[in-house]
């Protein structure tokens, strides 16, 4: 519940009760979506990269347009499915958020998208999603379920269990890559799972660094479970999940079946090295570091690794057919 006790934000609570009612913005609804986080659906066309000789080879692209019509499909689905998620969390955070610096100008915080539309929103878009799941493949549905049970209990108790917050999250990245597997009826390496889930974790642990060291003595104020991370643990977890990361995508290199037996994919660890080494320069510096989606599309070092690595990895793939 909001301190009360601070006439400032009484004025603010009421006024924000006003605009609950009465608030409607559809520029704001989109915001609320939070498109920028669906650059994390990305995930999903992985398998289809890796499954070279599997799914699809350059001797025989036919397969290639319909691969790519359900990557598509299930990627707009978890668009749906997680803006419903972010939805749902954010009406029951509102009253929390209107006392946060940052998040009071969220659009439902705010008051600038009222709570009735952000419930019509949320039901919809969770229903498109799920239905657009299991019409490209029943066990689709399967899996847009569980990621919504996971992300339902992460907005209603887990987000504030120090450790347990940052795998539910991590989850959200696994299913996303399974779910493209799913959707184009391969089967990838195992090593494909543990390097998303092993990335997947450095990025989140890296976001809560990030939320400490900015936050500094208004840690707790900002986020319950900060206080659970701060002193020399959070360190310790940062640099434990940057070296599975790293070690989990060298094995990957050299170990999956499905890769060129050549080695060859080792010629894109430089860019994944550097890319690590570049967010964590990154999570020290920047201001946007609570971010990970914004230093995505904006830091220039890091989008260039990130191509890179795209680059060297389908020429490797495409050479070794």
């Amino acid at each position: 519940m909001e301190n009360l006790g601070n006439t400032e934000y009484f004025l603010e609570y009421v006024q924000h009760r006003e605009l609950d009612r009465d608030g409607m913005n559809l520029v704001a609804l989109l915001r609320a979506f939070r498109p920028l986080q669906w650059i994390k659906n990305a995930l999903i066309f992985v398998p289809f990269v890796f499954a070279v000789d599997i799914a699809w080879s350059t001797h025989n692209l036919d397969p290639i347009p319909e691969l790519l019509l359900e990557l598509v499909l299930v990627a707009s689905a978890f668009c749906a499915l997680s803006s419903a998620i972010y939805l749902f969390n954010d009406l029951m955070d509102r009253s929390r958020d209107r006392l946060h610096p940052g998040k009071r100008n969220r659009p439902i915080a705010s008051g600038q998208v009222n709570v009735q539309a952000g419930l019509v929103a949320m039901l919809v878009l969770a229903t498109a999603g799920i239905t657009v799941m299991i019409l490209v493949e029943p066990l689709l549905g399967v899996a847009g379920g569980l990621y919504s049970v996971i992300n339902i209990g992460y907005s209603l108790g887990l987000k504030r269990v120090v450790l347990l917050d940052v795998f539910a999250v991590t989850s959200g990245y696994v299913i996303r890559a399974a779910a493209g597997a799913i959707a184009i009826d391969v089967t990838p390496s195992p090593w494909l799972y543990a390097t998303t889930g092993a990335g997947a974790l450095f990025i989140v642990i890296g976001r809560r660094f990030a939320e400490v060291r900015l936050a500094g003595d208004e840690a707790e104020e900002r986020r319950t479970v900060l206080k659970d991370y701060s002193g020399p643990f959070i360190d310790q977890l940062l640099l434990l999940s940057a070296a599975a990361a790293w070690l989990s995508y060298t094995l990957y290199t050299v170990e999956a079946t499905n890769l060129p037996e050549n080695n060859t994919m080792l010629f894109t660890l430089p860019f994944v090295t550097f890319g690590l080494f570049r967010y964590l320069f990154l999570l020290n510096n920047s201001e946007q570091a609570e971010a990970p989606e914004q230093l995505i599309i904006q830091d220039i070092p890091l989008v260039l690794s990130i191509i890179c690595w795209v680059a060297v990895s389908t020429l490797v793939l495409l050479l070794n057919n």
